[in-house]
């Protein structure tokens, strides 16, 4: 099967360590749900960006791409890792029922019982939704919460609300003590994101798609809703690290995840002072491909201010199928310019970032799953000091 784990046995010799995925979307991109042209254009933007980033020799087709189904879930993620969380993206302005939406991932967990963990979905916007979040949290059996407080400037909104955090305290009393701030599917980085961000993102990805107005669903005599308005290319979820830095030290027992890519590392590197923040490495796993010095070193940066303890692997499936990504982690060493300058990624170390770190946060009793693991030669090792491999 081409998407499985490489290189045989890895960790404390009998195997490789345990691996959660804390990043996969499970959505529905297809035509039939994209509300008017922005829906589309989303879904193609997304798309373009997957031929540029994942590592695997044959892209995902259209029509793979556009809907995440169980069988595709099971040979491309659950082949090659023991667990995985699902992070929701409704976009109910792009997406007539949703893109990533609770529901659809609902029924993903229940075609893969016991693999999957389910995230439910905060809108700051939406504050009379928000009123019932603890009994959401309790039926569906949510274990985090995403938050994407600045998805689009014109609805950004503030995470100093002290209706955000009662909202949080009730969802963490329930069972979902974990809140992804801006970890979301993204074709753009945010303003503000670390150059190694932008490593694979074209600034015109080609024509932006139109439907033509007798095409549109309402015209054709669609009772569905479309939204009008067109959208430009979408930014990740950025999020103010100042206002994360107040909203963490308020809540304790909450613990936040942001994505590499959501803000500067400096800015990130400042939040390791607070114990309840983890740092979700999707984007930066696919910057060491495609600009790699850069992103090793905002790596080796992170990793001396959270520790492995609180960084966490992460793919952003289907934008990049993760097997070659564990692959690649699993073989990494810093670039020789930087040789010698941040903590290695030992046995130790690997094994946090891969599934450690994320089973302690999610509170995971994981047996591991036997993955099949085709071999592959070694790579050659330089002079300095070079990941144990068993």
């Amino acid at each position: 099967m081409e998407d499985t784990v490489d290189g045989g046995r890895f960790g404390r010799g009998t195997g490789l360590p345990l691996v959660v995925d804390a990043q996969v979307h499970g959505w529905d991109g297809r035509p039939h749900n994209q509300a008017g042209p922005a829906g589309e254009q989303f879904v193609a933007d997304l798309h373009h960006r997957h031929r540029m980033v994942d590592p695997s020799p044959r892209p995902l087709p259209d029509d793979a791409f556009g809907l995440v189904t169980p069988d595709a879930l099971a040979a491309h993620v659950l082949s090659a890792v023991d667990r995985a969380v699902l992070v929701p993206a409704t976009f109910s302005d792009l997406f007539v029922l949703g893109f990533a939406a609770p529901a659809w991932h609902a029924e993903l967990a229940e075609e893969h019982p016991g693999r999957l963990v389910l995230s439910g979905e905060l809108d700051p916007a939406d504050r009379a939704r928000a009123r019932g979040i603890g009994t959401q949290v309790t039926r569906a059996g949510f274990g985090a919460l995403t938050v994407l407080p600045a998805r689009r400037p014109e609805t950004a909104v503030s995470l100093r609300g002290s209706w955000l955090r009662r909202t949080l305290i009730r969802a963490e009393q329930a069972g979902a003590g974990v809140v992804h701030l801006g970890v979301a599917p993204t074709a753009r980085p945010p303003v503000g994101a670390p150059d190694w961000a932008h490593a694979g993102v074209a600034e015109d990805a080609g024509p932006r798609p139109r439907w033509p107005a007798w095409a549109e669903p309402v015209r054709a005599g669609s009772a569905l809703p479309v939204r009008t308005r067109t959208a430009g290319p979408l930014p990740a979820g950025s999020v103010d690290v100042a206002e994360v830095r107040e909203l963490a030290a308020a809540l304790p027992r909450v613990r936040f995840v942001l994505g590499a890519g959501s803000a500067p590392t400096a800015a990130l590197v400042r939040l390791a002072r607070l114990s309840n923040v983890y740092v979700l490495l999707t984007d930066l796993l696919i910057g060491l491909r495609r600009n790699p010095e850069p992103a090793a070193a905002a790596l080796g940066e992170l990793l001396a201010a959270f520790g492995p303890d609180r960084l966490m692997f992460g793919s952003g499936y289907p934008l990049v199928r993760p097997a070659r990504l564990i692959r690649e982690l699993m073989t990494f060493r810093y670039p020789d310019a930087l040789r010698g300058r941040y903590p290695e990624l030992d046995d130790d170390v690997r094994e946090a970032l891969l599934g450690g770190t994320a089973a302690r946060l999610y509170g995971l009793d994981v047996p591991q799953v036997p993955r099949t693991v085709p071999r592959r030669a070694p790579r050659p090792v330089a002079a300095g000091r070079a990941p144990r491999v068993h």
